[in-house]
């Protein structure tokens, strides 16, 4: 099979989606709409396997992404009456149909509204000119390729990577929690890598704003408690549909907005989706395995809950943020992830492994620099 066809078929849902916006659809339409996009999910679903397992579970959250922006953007709003960019002047069910199909491509292709009134708040950016955005943003590929190339070679000389019994076999905590560390690190800096490149390419090239390219991931020093991390660090590309759901449940069941009631309605509503997403990645990697991520997202509704519970009765026992508080903030988020994140990597590379999937396609990524050096060195 060519390797583009999964991607290719990753594709057509959105595409279909997209189509489907244009039309501005109201019941019982809507609904028969929304349900095509669900059966088109499911049949691409069937051809898009790569038998990667980290390339698989993306594609299988890609699939579930859609399915639940259809949800949406079908079903719970009518997103050309609802939805506006900073600079567009006129609703866009005035627009004409190819102008309104550019512009849901827009609407889809941009997960955190950038560029939309509905923007989430995003990392800051300090650089100034394009020259300087571009640099930043080589200079960025260029740091994450370094730690990339270095969690390669470990991998490569790690003989647990190399067998899938042997990944799926490990007892020694530390010796999976490193092994997991650096898997995830590793995928986090290649995707980082590949979107900064793709920035670089397409801000010096065009005339694209720098505005409209922020990072994917904010600033890890913002991470001392579990909800910023997911607030602020990790990236923010569920946000659209997950405060959506949350708002509707929290005033389904009758709070009133502000309140702490609907808070934390959406905070579980929100984790409760967010895991149902996943559990698309666990259908692509392991049909058999479907719902292993899902414990790992609804917790941490519950220990976001217990966290706010101990510093509310810190700031009223009159203790302040300083910067040892923060300290201990980091240990706490380290220490919980070291655990949580652990198992719940574990547990979708066992799956992926037991359906047949590489942990790791060595022959498909380039010579490692370390192991160019390490011969030079000899």
């Amino acid at each position: 099979m060519n390797p583009l066809v999964p991607f290719i078929y990753a594709r057509i849902p959105g595409i279909i989606l997209q189509a489907v916006i244009t039309l501005d659809l109201r019941a019982p339409w809507n609904v028969a709409a929304c349900a095509g996009v669900l059966y088109a999910c499911w049949i691409c679903g069937q051809h898009a396997k790569t038998g990667i397992i980290f390339i698989d579970y993306s594609i299988g959250m890609e699939f579930a992404i859609t399915a639940m922006d259809a949800i949406h953007l079908t079903l719970l709003v009518r997103p050309l009456h609802v939805f506006r960019q900073l600079k567009q002047t006129e609703s866009a069910d005035k627009l004409s149909w190819f102008e309104r199909f550019t512009w849901a491509a827009d609407l889809c292709g941009s997960p955190r509204g950038v560029g939309w009134h509905h923007q989430v708040k995003l990392p800051e950016e300090t650089t100034k000119s394009r020259k300087e955005f571009v640099l930043a943003r080589l200079m960025r590929a260029a740091k994450h390729y370094v730690w990339f190339d270095l969690g390669l070679f470990y991998m490569k000389h790690n003989p647990v990577f190399k067998s899938p019994a042997a990944f799926a076999s490990q007892t020694n905590f530390v010796h999976r929690f490193l092994g997991c560390f650096v898997y995830v690190g590793t995928n986090y800096c290649m995707v980082n890598v590949v979107h900064a490149l793709i920035v670089a390419v397409v801000v010096s090239c065009t005339s694209a704003e720098t505005s409209s390219w922020p990072n994917i991931f904010g600033k890890w020093e913002d991470t001392y408690t579990i909800r910023r991390f997911w607030g602020r660090t990790w990236q923010q590309f569920l946000r659209r549909f997950l405060a959506p759901f949350g708002k509707k449940t929290a005033s389904f069941l009758g709070f009133k907005p502000g309140t702490s009631g609907s808070a934390y309605t959406q905070l579980f509503t929100g984790f409760f989706v967010s895991a149902i997403t996943h559990a698309g990645g666990d259908a692509m990697t392991n049909p058999s395995r479907i719902g292993v991520s899902c414990p790992f997202f609804i917790i941490q509704a519950f220990i976001i809950t217990f966290e706010d519970m101990v510093i509310a009765a810190a700031q009223r026992a009159g203790i302040k943020e300083t910067k040892w508080t923060r300290v201990l903030g980091y240990v706490w988020v380290a220490s919980w992830f070291i655990v949580t994140a652990t198992q719940w990597n574990t547990v979708i590379s066992v799956a992926g492994v037991e359906n047949g999937g590489l942990l790791i396609p060595f022959q498909y990524f380039p010579p490692s620099l370390c192991d160019i050096l390490l011969k030079l060195s000899v």
